[in-house]
Order: structure tokens, then C-alpha cells, then sequence
């Protein structure tokens, strides 16, 4: 019996066959474009600001998607709203293309593992199916997000978002399912775990 996780699944790795903005974008484009973004983002797309998430490396599609809501509104924010307002697809193409091209944060962003929270978060993620998505080194795949060694306050807000419905999600309401089903403790346990796993094969 196919479960609502799993077709989520199915329908994100779908999305590149239907979505118009998985066509590839220009690098260079997309380099001139991410000019404004990189004073929160980083020089390099690798965030030291809290809140703020890394791009360095980030899946092309999901950065698209999250533009896409950002600018028709299904993502409020009101730092982000005016910058993409005016952005076209073709700009989001090149954008996603751009960040995804840059080399990926191996630096733990959240500073030393916490052995027991970091157990724990691995059980929750097993728990929860979070690798389905996210792959196995949590780097994502497709329009599912890279996560792996992201700043932990901004994995703890997002996920609390998905889980209240304040953030859109791709893919059959996938992350809306998944955090739907997470306790105010399990949060930033699998946040911990997830953004202190540093290089593969660490």
C-alpha cells in the first residue's frame, strides 16, 4: 500500500518532466542576479548569519521552487518579497543554477555534535523517513533540499514552519506531512543531527 510519504516522494523526483523551471540555467546570469543576496547569503552562499540559510550547493530545483513561492506569495517574507517581485523565470533558472554550481558547506555550522542529541536526531530522522527524500547523506535530490551541515536555527524555524502549515512544501504536502508528525522535542534533536554531520563518509 503506497503511503502519503512515498507518493510525495514519487512526485518530487516527477517535477523535473513537468515543471517549467527545470529547464538549465545560465551560471553567469545567475552569478550577476545573486549580487543582492549575498549580503545575507554569504560571499560564497555560506550563511554566518543566524536564521540565514546557506546556498552554497543547495539543489538547483529546490531553490527555484522557494523563489517561485516566494515571489507569488505562498512563502511570506518580507525581506525576500521585494527582491524576487520582479524576477523572471529565466532569472530563477540562472539563480538556482548558480548556487547549485557552488562548492558545498562541509563546515559544521551548529559547532560541536551533542553525542545525545545527535542520537537521538538520527532515530527521529530514521523514524520519520527523512532520508526517502533527503537521500541518505541528506543532500537532497531533485526538488527535495540539501540539508546536510545547514545552520541549525534556520532547519529548527523551518521545520516549526512546515509543521504549522506557514511554509509551503513541494511534492503531495511532503514536509508538511513529515513535520506534522514531529514534537516540539524531536525538532531541534533531528535539526542537531542533521546539521552537524559534516563531510560524507564523516
Amino acid at each position: 500500500m503506497l503511503t502519503l510519504r512515498m507518493l510525495a516522494l514519487a512526485a518530487i523526483v516527477s517535477l523535473p518532466a513537468s515543471a517549467s523551471l527545470a529547464a538549465q540555467g545560465n551560471i553567469p546570469a545567475g552569478q550577476e542576479k545573486a549580487k543582492p543576496c549575498l549580503g545575507c547569503h554569504g560571499q560564497n552562499g555560506v550563511s554566518s548569519i543566524p536564521g540565514i540559510p546557506s546556498l552554497a550547493g543547495q539543489r538547483d530545483q529546490f531553490i527555484q521552487w522557494q523563489l517561485v513561492f516566494f515571489r507569488n506569495g505562498r512563502r511570506a517574507n518580507p525581506i525576500m518579497a521585494p527582491l524576487v517581485a520582479n524576477l523572471s523565470d529565466e532569472d530563477i533558472r540562472n539563480l538556482g543554477a548558480y548556487f547549485a554550481s557552488l562548492p558545498y558547506n562541509t563546515v559544521v555550522a551548529a559547532g560541536t555534535p551533542d553525542p545525545d542529541l545527535t542520537a537521538k536526531g538520527k532515530e527521529v530522522a530514521a523514524h520519520h523517513g527523512c532520508a526517502n527524500c533527503h537521500k541518505e547523506d541528506f543532500r537532497g535530490q531533485q526538488a527535495a533540499a540539501a540539508i546536510a551541515d545547514q545552520r541549525e536555527d534556520y532547519l529548527v524555524q523551518a521545520l516549526k514552519d512546515y509543521r504549522s502549515g506557514a511554509r509551503p512544501s513541494t511534492g503531495v504536502a511532503a514536509m508538511t506531512e513529515a513535520a506534522g508528525g514531529l514534537t516540539d522535542d524531536e525538532i531541534p534533536q533531528v535539526a542537531h543531527y542533521v546539521a552537524t554531520l559534516g563531510p560524507p563518509g564523516k
